[in-house]
């Protein structure tokens, strides 16, 4: 697998390892973060963490998928 390719996968496993937290424990996270406890705010982490996994994991099979085409 080329060097390009190690990258995005490293990429999507670092994107998905800090979007679940975010999607999952949005009250710590709000807590970590110094946020405001109100509804905007847990909405807004779930939309956050949803799409930072989302991003991860297509990544992910981006990278899988290529180097099972290619034959690395």
């Amino acid at each position: 697998m080329p060097v390009s390719q190690w990258i995005m996968l490293a990429l999507g496993l670092g994107f998905g390892a800090l979007g679940l937290p975010v999607l999952l424990r949005g009250g710590g996270v709000r807590r970590l973060l110094g946020l405001r406890d109100a509804p905007e705010t847990t909405y807004v982490l779930r939309i956050v963490g949803a799409m930072l996994s989302a991003l991860g994991l297509i990544l992910i099979v981006f990278a899988l998928a290529y180097a099972s085409a290619s034959g690395a």
